[in-house]
């Protein structure tokens, strides 16, 4: 079901998701528990308390990667359905695309990575300790990949919009449901001006050598971060309307019929090979 690039992509970006929130909460937690937090305490040499601070960063790129990923695709499949680049894109093994979505972020991840000078302020508070000069770093350059992954992806749909002024009535039922799936991406890519403030704040104020105001801004992480990570399951539930209409016939027990769109390029250059599949 779904086995297209778009939705193993998708389905990576929401996997990087909940596993950003379970790290977060299970840290988070653990911090505040008696009896655990000591064991942090104690074993904050061990890379534990550089681990929750970088992880931040980290899983911020894996979004920023996905959003990118998701929004140059939707690009590719409705601006050029039938050039090369688009043939190899929607012909990747599913493997291959897991592996690429991963590696990415990790890669541009590993200078943050590397930090390990972080430290717990006391047992009783549990609050990190950073270096300011690793703090401003991580500022800018998360400031300056999510102003990239904005740019890429408004330069991508600003560039999709030009092309349905000119080209709305010649397309197909297939790239008009393409087009409907962006609207998912467009309302995720949303999500990340929010992040993309925060970062602005937060820059100016260790630029500046604020450190007061960079530790209250820590306080609103987790809004900023929340905001990012549940706002895609309600985009495919609510601007998915294949997901959405077996979703209610799921949630009525209905059963679950298998998706009869195929979005590849192989469906695009050949509208007669897409098959109505019914059920068993």
């Amino acid at each position: 079901m779904y086995q297209t690039t778009f939705y193993t992509i998708l389905l990576q970006h929401c996997l990087a998701d909940i596993l950003t929130m379970i790290v977060y909460l299970t840290t988070w937690g653990l911090r505040k528990v008696p009896g655990f937090k000591d064991v942090l305490f104690e074993y904050q040499d061990f890379y534990i308390p550089a681990f929750t601070y970088n992880s931040a960063y980290y899983s911020l790129y894996i979004r920023c990667s996905g959003i990118v990923f998701l929004s140059v695709h939707r690009y590719l499949i409705i601006s050029a359905p039938h050039s090369l680049v688009t043939t190899i894109v929607q012909e990747a093994a599913a493997w291959k695309i897991v592996i690429v979505y991963w590696t990415v972020p990790t890669l541009m991840s590993i200078v943050v990575l590397k930090d390990t000078d972080i430290h717990y302020e006391s047992l009783a508070t549990m609050e990190w300790i950073v270096p300011r000069p690793i703090i401003a770093r991580n500022t800018m350059m998360a400031l300056i990949i999510i102003a990239l992954t904005c740019f890429i992806c408004v330069g991508s749909y600003f560039a999709m919009w030009i092309i349905l002024r000119r080209q709305s009535a010649k397309f197909s039922k297939i790239l008009q449901r393409e087009l409907y799936l962006a609207f998912q991406v467009l309302a995720l890519l949303c999500a990340f001006f929010v992040v993309f403030l925060y970062f602005i704040i937060q820059n100016y104020f260790s630029q500046t050598q604020n450190s007061g105001p960079v530790y209250t801004m820590r306080v609103l992480y987790p809004i900023a971060n929340g905001i990012l990570s549940y706002i895609n399951p309600y985009c495919i539930l609510f601007l998915n309307r294949e997901f959405c209409r077996q979703f209610m016939r799921m949630m009525k027990c209905g059963g679950i019929r298998v998706s009869e769109a195929k979005s590849s390029i192989i469906s695009v250059a050949q509208p007669s090979m897409v098959h109505r599949h019914s059920r068993a």
